[in-house]
Order: C-alpha cells, then sequence, then structure tokens
C-alpha cells in the first residue's frame, strides 16, 4: 500500500494508499492525532497499473473554508470519494511521501514509484485538478 500524508505528533492527518483487495485508492483521515484514533476513510475504485501503464495521478484537495476534504484519480473526484471534516486537526509537521506514522514511529512505507510531486497552499478548482500532471500550472488565484 502506497502512504502518503502530513504528520502530527502521533499519526498523520491524512494518508494516500492504493489496497489491493478491493482495487480502491484511499483517502483515510484520523479523527485525531492519537495513536490507534478512529479513521474516516473515502475512496475510489481503480486497479493499479503495476509500473506497466501511464501510472496514476493522485491529488487531495482540501477546503477549510467548507471543511471538506476530495481524493481525485486521474483528476476526477466523486461523492465516494469526498468527505466533510468540520473538526479536523492541524499537522505539525512535514509533507510525508512514501511512509506514515505507524504508532509513534514511520511504518507503513510505499511500494512502488513517485514520478512527481506538487503541492499549493491554496484551494484547487476541479478544472485546475484535471490539468495536474499534464504540465499546466493551476490557477491558484
Amino acid at each position: 500500500m502506497g502512504r502518503r500524508g502530513t504528520t502530527g505528533g502521533h499519526t498523520d492527518a491524512f494518508k494516500v494508499r492504493y489496497e489491493p483487495s478491493t482495487y480502491t485508492w484511499q483517502l483515510v483521515m484520523p479523527e485525531r492525532d492519537e495513536v490507534g484514533a478512529p479513521e474516516k476513510v473515502v475512496s475510489q475504485i481503480a486497479g493499479a497499473d503495476g509500473g506497466e501503464g501511464q501510472g496514476r495521478r493522485l491529488a487531495v484537495v482540501y477546503d477549510d473554508g467548507t471543511d471538506t476534504i476530495k481524493l481525485y484519480l486521474d483528476g476526477y473526484t466523486n461523492a465516494e470519494a469526498t468527505a466533510s471534516l468540520p473538526d479536523g486537526w492541524h499537522s505539525t509537521g512535514a509533507l510525508q511521501i512514501g511512509r506514515a506514522k505507524a504508532g509513534d514511529g514511520w511504518g507503513e512505507y510505499l511500494h512502488g514509484d513517485v514520478d512527481e510531486v506538487q503541492a499549493y497552499s491554496d484551494v484547487l478548482r476541479d478544472m485546475d485538478v484535471l490539468g495536474l500532471g499534464w504540465g499546466t500550472d493551476p490557477c491558484v488565484c
């Protein structure tokens, strides 16, 4: 399972992973910065390409104004990949790629490749996310 997220003291504010048993890309959000905290999970069904295709373009967009977080797969999202986070907590750590906090240590390492990472401090619109990974710059205006 691949993992990406921003860290808190004991867990990640969010994680993105692939669950092969259900063929789903998942966005996982612990409710609190505690080991073993309950998690909210949203997902999109899509097979991994096993390193044989163009790969997948994943994006996570959090809108603090609406307390909404969305998982995008290849530029698209849906209701099953969207969650409301009215009591979300703020991360105090750095963005981590390829590993996650696990029991106050590091674990859950990515088994795969990451080609490109982009991070923005503003909320991207749906049409901006669609263009990510194709050489276009989103409008963060």
